[in-house]
């Protein structure tokens, strides 16, 4: 991966590495529930699941748009933001 140009994301469990849909699985099953229900996802290979998640990163600001200012947590969510 060049750092200079970062066009994915990577999730490092210890000695694993996920990349990509992998990684947001993983971010989002580690979450607990109801958020671990999206490992459902992990029954589509990653081979189509990688490209959606291109598109999704590509599209980011068109789909959710795009904030002028970054967002603060409040105290009660600090300890869980790294």
């Amino acid at each position: 991966m060049n750092p200079a140009d970062p066009t994915s994301i990577l999730l490092i469990e210890g000695e694993r590495v996920r990349k990509d849909s992998d990684a947001v699985l993983g971010i989002y099953e580690a979450l607990g529930f109801p958020w671990r229900l999206v490992g459902l996802f992990r029954v589509i290979p990653a081979l189509f699941r990688d490209p959606v998640y291109r598109w999704v990163a590509k599209n980011r600001y068109r789909l959710f748009g795009r904030r002028q200012t970054c967002w603060v947590p409040s105290p009660a969510y600090r300890s869980r933001i790294l």
